[in-house]
């Protein structure tokens, strides 16, 4: 699969590879390539469906940061897991500790249920459940301490998390259920009635995510993050695009494909004609009339500020060559079939020194995001420099081997 052709939303289709969109859109939506995808998607798109207010196609253009947020939390911290260790394991015996009205055995255990004389101590269930959540329970918390230690939240981060709520929000609403119903019934995340708890919840683990992405970006050396700018920051380009696919059912795909190409020749040579000050109008009207792109062609076929990691080779470089108002003399080829580009503006590409703070934050999101392991070994590094001793035999038996197999996997790789 090739890349796609722009990380904006313009009204329509989303072709955001990873990174947030926040607006609706109004058509059916192209799809998006997953987070744990490494190829990107240039325009490829489904059926049209141009029913307006498509919930289907407006959660797909809320981006796919808030996915892979979730991701981390379903993969690292399960949201049934974390809940019920909280509520049950701590908060059950922070209760029977602090509450004088607790029953508590001849040897001063404190008793949490009885039956037929059999007591239940405290002590019992501590050990019952340490088995199955304790280890998961324990780094919880710790990670919970360093990460409010580490992270200074910003409105931006709060901004953020909003987003994340009401992106599940808007879950809830499309199956008809308040937002508690649906996070109990659909994500297994039961406990949590509003969505101030909601919020806490992901706000909670967001500090987590950024805790070990700021460990592992400081961690980063300046040639690497020099490398890193070269092969992924580039000038920003705005651009207007039509175009025409190949139909992929046919059953004669050479004739398929000559009919896209000479589609397309037939809309240059008619942009050949028109006068220069008409140039940009006309173009737009073509876009909105014959542009199979359904994210753009409504408004013209614009694509704002794009950058060269965002889109198909193909595009960029055809746009990049292109100068300010002037359009490809020849149809482009790509994946998904013929573009003719015009070029609208470009921004130079800020300095490096300049914007080495966001180089260094999505380089880190980089690795973490391409290497499931990483995470965890970073994570141990970063409870190291806090001094962590667990005093549990069993917990701290099963916590050195979780971190030892995955530093063995790293190694591996």
């Amino acid at each position: 699969m090739a890349k796609k052709t722009t990380k904006k939303d313009t009204k329509g289709k989303n072709t955001t590879k990873v990174e947030v969109s926040k607006k609706v859109d109004k058509k059916e939506n192209v799809k998006k390539v997953e987070v744990k995808e490494t190829n990107k998607t240039v325009v490829k798109k489904e059926k049209k469906n141009k029913k307006k207010g498509n919930f289907k196609s407006k959660v797909k253009a809320l981006g796919s940061k808030i996915k892979t947020l979730f991701a981390k939390i379903i993969d690292n911290t399960p949201f049934a897991i974390s809940l019920c260790i909280i509520l049950l394991l701590v908060g059950a015996l922070l209760f029977t500790v602090v509450s004088k009205r607790v029953p508590k055995t001849s040897e001063g255990k404190e008793i949490v249920a009885t039956l037929n004389g059999k007591k239940i101590t405290a002590d019992e269930l501590y050990e019952s459940l340490k088995e199955s959540y304790g280890t998961d329970s324990l780094i919880n918390i710790i990670d919970t301490y360093i990460a409010e230690k580490e992270v200074k939240v910003t409105d931006d981060d709060k901004e953020y998390v909003q987003e994340v709520v009401d992106y599940y929000k808007e879950y809830a609403e499309y199956y008809g259920v308040d937002l508690a119903t649906f996070l109990s019934s659909y994500m297994g995340l039961s406990g949590i009635t509003t969505e101030d708890q909601f919020f806490d919840f992901v706000l909670e683990d967001y500090k987590k995510s950024l805790a070990v992405q700021n460990f592992v970006a400081d961690e980063a050396t300046e040639d690497e993050l020099k490398e890193y700018y070269e092969e992924n920051y580039s000038d920003k380009l705005t651009a207007k695009h039509i175009l025409i696919e190949v139909d992929a059912d046919a059953e004669d795909t050479e004739k398929a494909e000559e009919e896209a190409y000479n589609a397309a020749v037939k809309l240059i040579k008619k942009l050949d004609k028109v006068d220069a000050d008409d140039l940009d109008d006309e173009f737009e009207e073509l876009a909105k009339n014959n542009s199979d792109d359904t994210g753009t062609f409504e408004n013209g076929g614009l694509i704002e500020d794009f950058t060269k990691k965002d889109v198909v080779e193909e595009f960029w470089n055809a746009a990049e060559k292109l100068k300010d108002g002037e359009y490809t003399a020849e149809p482009v080829k790509s994946t998904y079939g013929y573009h003719i580009i015009l070029k609208v503006s470009s921004t130079p590409v800020e300095k490096y020194k300049d914007i080495k703070d966001e180089v260094k934050k999505a380089y880190a999101e980089s690795l973490l995001s391409s290497d499931s392991t990483l995470s965890t070994t970073k994570w141990a590094e970063l409870r190291d420099q806090y001094k962590l001793s667990i005093k549990d035999d069993f917990i701290k038996e099963t916590y050195n081997t979780d971190i030892e197999s995955a530093k063995k996997t790293d190694e591996e790789k």
